[in-house]
């Protein structure tokens, strides 16, 4: 039988804006440890590097990824990749030099260097300031030595926009990740999105998020997150939460409960995707 199971890590931490060796110091340092316990894949929040508050600032802290030596965070994180042997996933601020814009972008990285990105299409609230949104829906296929693990990126509040995740799940999708800066006050809907999107798509959900405060420059207003990392399994179980500040979520995956769980409830098989472009082409139409 084909050994299909991986470890990952999810990095749980309280990033401080405008510090990026310090939070690039600890999220090193948290993902050691899921290294050394045999992680493969670890998983940073969103705008870990920076942090999430820096609105006025994103030119200052945006990184291009055509040119990794200019940015502090990207090879940093490549040396990580180099040392260890895995793959890293985060969130940071995207500088796009030939159109002079900003994204917030997801990423994975590997010990020879970008095997993708993802540019968040769904922007909260005053990110619409901030950020140009993303126009696609990759799936990316990592070498895990034996297998292959198909993974798709979202970022924060597009957990709750299940078409975004059966759109990964219905391409293959084996894990869908949530890098995240997701608030406090809606924790109820993080938990029950993260659920749900792994549920709906028969996937392992990592949704990983980042923990106390920090103040916005456009407000001036404290932003309280959630934390409450959580690595969720085909069913719709939580199989790990993460409870501190600064903390590495460890947690085994066996992939092959993908599968079963697909032919237990058979959503992708089941549905109509023709329908569902009807249904769409109608509504843009009365719009």
């Amino acid at each position: 039988m084909m050994n299909n199971k991986i470890k990952v890590s999810l990095i749980q931490m309280s990033s401080i804006s405008r510090d990026v060796e310090g939070n690039l110091e600890i999220a090193l340092k948290l993902a050691k440890k899921g290294v050394e316990n045999g992680s493969k894949l670890v998983v940073f929040p969103e705008l870990f590097d920076s942090g999430y508050c820096v609105e006025l600032e994103d030119y200052k802290y945006a990184s291009d990824f055509e040119n990794f030596e200019d940015s502090k965070t990207l090879t940093t994180l490549l040396d990580f990749c180099l040392k260890y042997q895995v793959y890293v996933v985060g969130s940071i601020i995207e500088r796009d030099s030939h159109n002079k814009v900003f994204y917030d972008t997801a990423f994975i990285l590997s010990q020879k260097g970008l095997v993708g990105k993802y540019r968040k299409i769904y922007l909260w609230g005053d990110e619409i300031r901030r950020f140009c949104r993303g126009e696609d829906y990759p799936v990316f296929s990592l070498d895990f030595g034996g297998f292959r693990a198909k993974v798709g990126l979202q970022i924060c509040y597009e957990i709750g926009f299940s078409e975004g995740a059966r759109i990964l799940g219905l391409k293959g999708a084996d894990i869908l990740i949530f890098p995240s800066a997701f608030g406090r006050a809606r924790l109820y809907a993080w938990n029950l999105a993260s659920r749900a999107r792994a549920l709906e798509n028969g996937v392992f959900v990592l949704a990983v998020n980042q923990s106390r405060s920090q103040i916005s420059q456009f407000t001036h207003q404290k932003i309280n997150f959630a934390a409450n990392s959580q690595i969720i399994n085909p069913q719709g179980e939580v199989l790990a939460r993460a409870r501190k500040s600064n903390e590495v979520l460890i947690c085994g995956l066996d992939l092959g409960e993908c599968a079963k769980q697909r032919k237990a409830i058979p959503y992708l098989q089941d549905m109509d995707v023709s329908l569902q472009i009807k249904a769409l082409q109608s509504l843009e139409n009365r719009l």
